[in-house]
């Protein structure tokens, strides 16, 4: 990738890149089936028609079953070509939400297509139009505003539930499975810096989120061999996303039975670049600023309870 790959708030999907990517990836002629092969096969036919009829519960549905059937059957080239039209055409559509939002079982979808990393490209610029477009989703100017996030838009996104809680103590599956995504895909030496970048975004809500998340996910950045399909929803905090459980080291063999499996979901250059990220970032100054930023908020700081303090003892440097 050429120049940084920052976190900025407003800056989204390029679209030239974008438009490369749908370039390369046209609609493909036959219908898309689900990931079931005893009987008769549910097709999708609706999907050779206008997308943008279709709302977010019928886009779901082909998504998870290209995710969860690569997963479970191994890699098909109908669910390749036809994950990768839709990614084209649903990235301008991945905040709608029907349960969760369209860009968890895209992202989910990507790492079934790509569990060992991104190489034998269609293209050559594909890893970097990727990263331009589905790393950037987070970013989406329709996601912030100049105070800070656009509250209900992404992230956790109601308190309408009977306690009126946000659930902040977990991390959104959103948040999650792009950090998690640029992580896995970004060139070694560009994690650092964007993580640093997504740490240096003020708002409290992000803060309190990116603090949530690190917490979460200390076991999957502090040790090789874990995987997502380990992530529990019942963890505290929980990082897990939507279809994050199907993502295994089994599938991933599974993909690719002529190589040798990889030990690690995750590089090991790269876990290793967002906690010295963090680290060297979060001073004793630096992190009673996030304190204060978060405590400015009453939902953030009851919801948050005793994370912080958990935080401070894995990260925060004397």
């Amino acid at each position: 990738m050429k120049g940084d790959f920052t976190w900025v708030p407003g800056l989204g999907t390029d679209a030239e890149a974008l438009a490369r990517l749908r370039a390369h990836f046209p609609r493909p002629r036959q219908a898309m089936g689900e990931a079931w092969f005893m009987g008769e096969r549910r097709m999708f036919p609706e999907l050779l028609g206008d997308l943008g009829a279709l709302g977010p519960r019928e886009l779901h549905e082909p998504l998870f079953e290209i995710a969860s059937g690569t997963g479970t059957f191994g890699p098909m080239q109908e669910w390749h070509a036809w994950y990768h039209y839709l990614l084209c055409e649903l990235l301008p559509r991945c905040h709608e939400a029907w349960v969760h939002p369209l860009l968890e079982p895209l992202l989910s979808g990507f790492f079934a297509q790509h569990p060992y990393g991104i190489e034998g490209s269609t293209y050559p610029q594909y890893r970097d139009d990727v990263l331009a477009t589905l790393g950037r989703c987070m970013m989406e100017p329709s996601c912030w505003t100049p105070e800070g996030i656009a509250l209900g838009r992404f992230l956790h996104r109601s308190n309408r539930n009977p306690n009126e809680v946000w659930m902040w103590w977990d991390a959104s599956g959103d948040l999650s499975a792009s950090l998690f995504f640029c992580m896995k895909y970004l060139p070694t030496v560009q994690v650092g810096p964007w993580f640093r970048s997504a740490l240096e975004i003020t708002a409290p809500h992000w803060r309190a989120q990116m603090m949530v998340w690190l917490v979460g996910a200390h076991g999957m950045l502090s040790a090789p061999g874990r995987w997502p399909s380990e992530l529990s929803v019942e963890a505290y905090p929980a990082v897990a996303w939507e279809l994050s459980y199907s993502l295994s080291a089994k599938a991933a063999t599974q993909a690719r039975p002529d190589t040798v499996p990889v030990l690690s979901w995750l590089p090991d250059d790269a876990r290793a670049g967002v906690v010295e990220a963090t680290k060297t970032y979060f001073t004793p100054a630096v992190f009673l600023e996030w304190l204060q930023s978060i405590d400015s908020d009453d939902a953030l700081k009851r919801e948050l309870a005793d994370i912080p303090a958990t935080f401070e003892q894995l990260y925060v440097t004397a």
